[in-house]
């Protein structure tokens, strides 16, 4: 985590381009451990979060930018960290998720 200098901002994001070897979920983990520290209101998360994610996670928010109307809660399929959770989590990640389901 980085600390930045101006004013009101006290960590900053790492940057997310939605590659194979990133874990979307350790990065999601990021993004609210820092909007905590830096107070961003949830109405503004999913348009902050817009400015780190670059190339393959840049181009899936464009797509669905239009349906994308928060960071989390109410509708799965209209906030952006479901959506980078179901667009990016790794295939292992899902196996461990539907092994927890069958196991439940």
């Amino acid at each position: 985590m980085q600390i930045n200098a101006r004013k009101g901002t006290y960590a900053k994001l790492s940057e997310y381009y939605g590659k194979s070897e990133e874990d979307v979920m350790a990065w999601y983990e990021k993004v609210e451990r820092i909007a905590t520290a830096n107070n961003w209101r949830d109405t503004r998360i999913h348009t902050i979060i817009a400015a780190y994610l670059k190339r393959a996670a840049a181009d899936y928010y464009e797509e669905e930018s239009a349906n994308i109307t928060g960071w989390a809660g109410g509708n799965a399929a209209n906030n952006l960290k479901d959506l980078l959770i179901v667009r990016f989590a790794s295939d292992s990640t899902r196996d461990i998720w539907y092994d927890d389901y069958l196991n439940y």
